[in-house]
């Protein structure tokens, strides 16, 4: 074989090599994040050598009732709920997150419409009730949230 032939062999077998692995390579990861205290998100994206772009944040109504009543009491508490690995073509190749608690259940508008009616009090005792973590009280409380605007819903129609 001449040195232009091998040459041309070589560069065929790494352009397979490449090819058949470049779907299994992790290209870039996107991060979310839940505040268990008020249910807050954020997030970004990571790429293959460290760089992290497209951050995000969304507050949420109870970080914002928090920092209108309360701005000192306001505590983070961050955990992950999402961090899917994704190859050159956008394909999730990889899953990876934390266990966050109850609180992302809750959706923003539901928590909007129950802080709106109610008092001051009884929301400032449910954003304690998150700092504190006991999970089971909060599952209660949250299913409470729920429930409530099931029937007014129900109700409306």
């Amino acid at each position: 074989m001449k040195g232009n032939q091998i040459i041309f062999c070589l560069a065929i077998i790494i352009s397979l090599i490449i090819f058949l692995l470049l779907p299994t390579v992790q290209v870039y990861r996107d991060w979310a994040f839940i505040c268990e205290n008020t249910g807050s998100r954020n997030g970004y994206r990571q790429w293959l050598f460290g760089l992290k772009t497209g951050y995000w944040y969304e507050r949420s109504p109870m970080e914002e009732f928090i920092q209108s009543e309360a701005p000192d009491a306001l505590i983070h508490r961050w955990t992950s709920f999402a961090g899917t690995g994704k190859n050159v073509f956008g394909k999730s190749i990889l899953f990876g997150h934390g266990r966050p608690g109850t609180i992302i259940q809750l959706d923003h508008e539901v928590l909007r419409k129950w802080i709106r009616k109610n008092d001051t009090e009884t929301v400032r005792q449910f954003y304690d009730l998150l700092v504190s973590d006991k999970q089971k009280e909060i599952e209660k409380q949250v299913m409470e949230i729920w429930q409530e605007f099931l029937n007014e819903e129900n109700n409306s129609n």
